[in-house]
């Protein structure tokens, strides 16, 4: 681990602020006049959840909390990250520790090379048969690191041991277990491996697939000091940049799913790894992709799982459907025996309000008031968030269904909506500031504010470093975009120099190692066209983030002027400069999409 992804992992925004200026919370963020400039009324906004603040007065600047120390003390980069590494008590790394890799990574590593070699040696003669019975090319299984891990009690050990790790590395590393008898042995033997990445690449653990009938099915690596399961999705290093050119994301559920997908030329899929889908999980794939589609096992077990993960992880995000699988087959199975189905599939997704009606109307007693009510406290939020046309077809099939009239749930609902953005923006005024506006999206599921990669930022920067014809064509994206300090940084550089060469040599030295992250990001193969188009679509996303975040937050300060019968001028003025601006951009999506 770098010593920015450990800094900001111990980071708290409220925590790094407080130290220079008085915060008061405000519901979900935290108030405070501006540092940075003089002024009456606090203007100045933390919200911990996103790690980031925002000045909404005359300096109208905001980022992450590195951003915050470098202003305040008039600090490099490097010199706030350090400053901050000392007050967290991180130690700092000497240049040799800089340039290693953490020993668990690379014992991880060496361990997919050893069962990618056993595979391909005769021991592995059965593990390759299974995989060509079920489909899997040679280069599919070799792109993603498939391996053997051998029968032997402690072959992967002794290997490790002879490679220069410790016992106690392994053990840490999750590839060795000890029982409460007898000495350490390979967590992993007889099984078919598959490497389980992070969303940089970094192999972090595995799961591993009995070939010989043995119990569990599936066996993954303990949690670890590297791997975390319900963090992590199964081949979202692969398909990330897929998504984000789609705009579309797909979840299944097994290892086989997935990975059929990708060798068939569907890789904007990845794999929950058998799990209910998680918050972090859902917070690494949301900032993504506008559209997702679940493709998960619907057995009555799955529907309860997946009404359970739409209500709670994937509440706010605006589009998620679900994929109607035809009777008794998986996503692996259809794939490999018709592909052509599977974008027809997806195509025909039902909306999670569908998904809702076809699965809870037969749950609730219609013919009481308690099932009436509460068929429509599940619904409800749904139904409102759904486009104008569609909004009006669920009321319809709400109002038969309960027999209420259409007016009295129009009233139960916008009263439900009101309590849902109060609870969100924190303050009990918000929708006075957010009414006017047809363009606002649903208020955004909380990101986790210390994810090492923002592949939102990420891409755009990764297509600017390696295609300097793009440079002309990045003319609308600005600093102000980029949340995280480190992209900004990197951007701002970029912009001085002139080649890459220069900007290696111009860039801090404790930013390289995040530029060489950027530079090492797989971007599919495209036409200068259709580089060009994907910058121009990332930059409008960027912005549109912006764009909401400061809508979201100049509606709390709406709010609160008005409270405190002050002049809103200001506020309704910039409310309505962002109104033509999403206008703007989705009048140049329409266009684009015609």
């Amino acid at each position: 681990m770098s010593l920015l992804d450990d800094v900001k992992a111990r980071l708290n925004i409220v925590d790094v602020v407080s130290n220079y200026v008085p915060l008061t919370q405000a519901g979900r963020v935290f108030k405070a006049r501006c540092p940075f400039h003089t002024e009456r009324t606090p203007s100045f906004v933390v919200n911990p959840e996103r790690g980031s603040w925002r000045c909404f007065g005359a300096c109208a600047e905001g980022g992450d909390a590195i951003r915050f120390v470098m202003k305040m003390e008039n600090q490099t980069f490097s010199e706030a990250l350090r400053a901050l590494a000392v007050r967290l008590g991180v130690p700092l790394p000497t240049p040799r520790q800089q340039a290693q890799m953490d020993p668990l990574l690379r014992a991880n590593q060496e361990a997919m090379r050893f069962f990618q070699r056993r595979l391909q040696s005769d021991e592995g003669a059965g593990a390759l048969a299974y995989l060509q019975d079920r489909g899997v090319a040679p280069e599919t299984a070799e792109a993603f690191g498939l391996g053997l891990s051998p029968d032997g009690a402690d072959e992967l050990k002794v290997h490790l041991l002879g490679q220069g790790y410790t016992e106690e590395q392994l053990q840490r590393a999750g590839l060795v277990t000890r029982p409460q008898q007898g000495g350490s042995r390979d967590l992993f033997r007889g099984r078919l491996m598959f490497p389980i990445r992070d969303g940089d690449g970094r192999v972090v653990g595995f799961g591993g697939r009995e070939l010989d009938g043995s119990v569990p099915k599936y066996l993954n690596t303990p949690q670890t000091p590297i791997f975390d399961k319900s963090a992590l999705l199964w081949g979202l290093d692969a398909a990330k940049e897929s998504i984000a050119l789609k705009g579309e994301g797909v979840v299944v559920e097994g290892y086989m799913d997935a990975l059929m997908a990708h060798q068939q030329g569907f890789t904007n899929v990845v794999a929950s790894m058998g799990t209910a889908l998680t918050d972090r999980q859902v917070s690494a794939l949301s900032p993504l992709a506008r559209r997702f589609v679940l493709a998960l096992d619907m057995d009555a077990a799955g529907q309860d799982a997946t009404m359970r993960s739409l209500k709670t992880s994937w509440a706010n995000v605006p589009d998620v459907r679900i994929a109607l699988l035809p009777e008794g087959k998986d996503p692996d199975e259809l794939i490999r025996n018709a592909p052509e189905r599977w974008p027809e599939v997806l195509e025909e997704a039902e909306p999670r309000v569908d998904f809702g009606f076809r699965l809870l109307a037969e749950r609730f007693d219609l013919d009481t008031n308690d099932g009436r009510r509460a068929l429509t406290e599940e619904l409800g939020g749904w139904i409102l968030s759904a486009d104008e046309a569609d909004q009006d077809r669920y009321m319809e099939k709400l109002e038969g269904l309960i027999g209420v009239n259409r007016q009295t749930l129009e009233q139960v609902l916008q009263r439900q909506r009101r309590a849902a953005l109060d609870a969100a923006a924190g303050v009990a005024g918000r929708r006075a500031a957010t009414r006017a506006s047809p363009f606002d999206d649903p208020v955004e599921a909380p990101a986790s504010a210390f994810e090492r990669i923002d592949p939102l930022e990420a891409y755009p920067l990764a297509l600017l470093m390696l295609d300097p014809t793009l440079r002309e064509a990045a003319e609308g994206l600005r600093a102000e975009f980029f949340r995280r300090s480190e992209n900004r940084e990197v951007f701002q550089k970029w912009a001085e120099c002139s080649t890459m060469e220069e900007l290696k040599e111009d860039l801090d030295a404790l930013l390289q190692e995040h530029l060489e992250t950027l530079l090492s990001r797989e971007i599919p193969v495209m036409d200068s066209k259709q580089r060009s188009q994907a910058l121009a679509q990332s930059i409008r996303r960027l912005e549109e983030r912006q764009l909401r975040e400061l809508r979201t937050q100049l509606g709390a300060s709406f709010s609160q002027a008005e409270a405190e019968g002050r002049d809103t001028a200001t506020e309704e003025e910039e409310l309505h400069r962002q109104d033509e601006r999403f206008r703007e951009i989705f009048s140049a999506r329409v266009r684009r999409d015609i």
